[in-house]
């Protein structure tokens, strides 16, 4: 649902799905695993590199009576590399063009990650049903990039050489823990839900950061080193109660959401000094963030003959506080925000109908944007944080015509304020050779496009399935005291052949082109890449085989420009994207048993924390 109604948070401009699934009374037990190898293939320096991945998961549903008792556990490792190159000019304040920075970065990482999740319904009676679920996730990652600055003078001769190796050791858990209950009333339809989640993040990360100076002649200087050590922990409380009640020709939904955040984040950092090591006082950091959401809805559905009507709104009560306890800096928030929601819908006959919706969405800074800690990516940049990020508010329309339910075209404009974007800023008072990446609120942004969505049945064994996608992004803006203006008409388009070949198999090519286009405050150069896969059914369809190949021919790179108030770059990243993975997949026991629910009230919250880095 690309403009989903005021029953869900508001938060996110990018839709949401909404699964529902069938729910079997009868007795049993049935699940299913899949045993997964990828391997990459990368070239790098004229050397081929292999690098694992897995994808494992195993999943079960046992029913008994008047319980249901279910879960799921997925181990997996995964193995990759990366190489950026960056070329860059010094542009200082003033504007004043210093140098170049060639560099080039070769990341090497891997994580090894478990996901267990387990979970208890009681169908009390004919209408109550609780039930219980506990999930926690555990990862350690080991990236180690390995940076060379070349540093050069007007004339392009090198000045001098940086070149830094990062160690860092990340480790990252979460438990969630869910209480929920649904009433059903006498009619059907009819019912009340209430969800309780708490979850619990902890992460650690130690980093060192090893860095070896060479001259213009490219003799060594001297060796520097940076020692940090960054703990965190984050708690969420949240509470959510929806009330559905069937009216004439339609539903009434209605319902409540409040949720707690609490994020505790430390960094210490030391310079190594002799033999010894230094507390930096300057780096080093204390930041606490505590945030309140309260939200309450009203949505109302209609049908009247050919016509469908649906009207809502989401109410959304923010309260926060900042406090970043070394500094002695402290913020506070207060805000309530309306998000009104309107769908109109109508038949024109059995195979054609028309939509016009529209939504009003936010999007708020993740947790970890606003820590206003320095995280060192080489010797000369760092990512940090910034605690003066506020929310982004879009508007969202869109019409849409569909054609026996297949053929489907539509038409979407949006506009956003105080869009958040990653930027590149020089540091104040330098020459333009060292950079922090950080957020912040730089532009209004106006995206409009229309869009085609067309299934076709070439032959009796072969169908395809065509997305294309022409759109305007148009940016108006202020960095670092710089008004900016960007605007782009750009296109994607999306293949699917799906193929029914002899013998039980089933294949399909499938591939995607994405013009140039502006991404953020970024122009990225085009992408594009195909995919290869073959399938079986075995073991009287209860198995299945795939293979797939996917970028066979390393067709995709990220390449693009950052050019903006003194800031002029250019990117190529190459990563490793190709990559041959076969997987064996089998369900057993009775497929008619279904777990009651699987998601809590904490989803929009725990998508804001983000994952343990690799």
């Amino acid at each position: 649902m690309t403009n989903p109604s005021a029953k869900y948070d508001a938060t996110g401009n990018s839709g949401i799905i909404n699964i529902k699934t069938k729910k079997g009374m009868n007795n049993g037990f049935n699940g299913s695993f899949m045993l997964g190898a990828t391997t990459s293939i990368y070239k790098m320096d004229d050397k081929l590199y292999f690098m694992p991945k897995s994808q494992n998961s195993f999943n079960f549903n046992y029913r008994r009576y008047k319980f249901n008792f279910f879960g799921n556990y997925n181990p997996n490792f995964f193995r990759g590399r990366n190489v950026l190159e960056i070329d860059a000019k010094q542009i200082n304040s003033l504007g004043e063009l210093k140098g170049y920075t060639d560099q080039e970065t070769k990341f090497k990482f891997g994580n090894f990650n478990q996901t267990l999740k387990l979970g208890l319904d009681w169908y009390a009676d004919s209408k109550n049903i609780f039930g219980v679920v506990a999930s926690g996730f555990l990862f350690n990652g080991h990236p180690t990039p390995v940076t060379v600055n070349n540093v050069l003078n007007l004339d392009h001769s090198l000045r001098y050489q940086l070149v830094s190796e990062a160690d860092n050791d990340i480790s990252f858990n979460n438990f969630t823990g869910n209480l929920n209950w649904k009433h059903s009333f006498n009619s059907k339809g009819h019912e009340l839900t209430a969800d309780f989640d708490y979850v619990k993040y902890s992460n650690v990360s130690e980093q060192l950061l090893t860095t070896d100076t060479y001259d213009g002649n490219l003799q060594y200087q001297n060796t520097s080193q940076l020692k940090g050590h960054l703990p965190g922990d984050i708690d969420i409380y949240s509470l959510k109660s929806d009330y559905t009640k069937p009216i004439k020709n339609g539903r009434l939904d209605a319902g409540f959401k409040s949720s707690y955040v609490s994020n505790d984040n430390q960094v210490e950092y030391h310079q190594s000094k002799g033999a010894g090591w230094v507390r930096d006082d300057i780096r080093s950091n204390h930041f606490i963030y505590d945030e309140n959401i309260n939200a309450a809805y009203i949505n109302v559905n209609q049908q009247i003959k050919k016509w469908s009507f649906q009207g809502g709104m989401r109410v959304e009560n923010t309260n926060s506080k900042g406090n970043q306890v070394t500094m002695k800096t402290e913020f506070s928030t207060n805000r309530t925000d309306f998000f009104p929601t309107a769908f109109v819908s109508y038949a024109l006959d059995k195979k054609n109908q028309f939509t016009a919706s529209y939504g009003r969405r936010i999007a708020r800074p993740n947790y970890q944007d606003l820590n206003p800690f320095i995280f060192f990516l080489d010797t000369l940049t760092y990512r940090q944080g910034n605690i003066y990020l506020t929310p982004q508010y879009t508007h969202n329309v869109e019409l849409k015509h569909a054609f026996k339910g297949k053929l489907i075209t539509g038409l979407n404009y949006s506009e956003t304020n105080d869009m958040i974007s990653q930027i590149i800023v020089p540091v104040e008072g330098g020459d333009g050779t060292i950079k922090k990446l950080t957020p912040d609120n730089v532009a209004s942004f106006r995206n409009m496009g229309v869009s085609i969505t067309a299934p076709a049945k070439i032959a009796k064994w072969w169908n395809i399935n065509l997305f294309i996608n022409v759109y305007n992004n148009h940016y108006v803006g202020v960095v670092d005291s710089t008004a900016i203006e960007l605007q782009f008409t750009s296109f994607t388009a999306n293949l699917t052949n799906s193929f029914t070949l002899t013998q039980g198999f089933t294949g399909e090519i499938s591939g995607f082109y994405r013009h140039k286009t502006l991404d953020g405050l970024t122009k990225a150069e085009p992408v594009y890449q195909m995919s290869i896969g073959l399938s079986k059914q075995v073991m009287k369809g209860k198995g299945t085989v795939r293979l797939n190949i996917r970028d066979p021919f390393a067709w995709q790179k990220f390449e693009g420009y950052n050019k903006y108030a003194n800031v002029d770059n250019h990117f190529l990243s190459h990563p490793d994207v190709r990559q041959v993975t076969a997987t064996f997949s089998l369900r057993f026991g009775k497929q008619t048993q279904q777990q009651q629910r699987r998601i809590g009230s904490s989803q929009e919250e725990q998508n804001r924390v983000g994952g343990g880095s690799q």
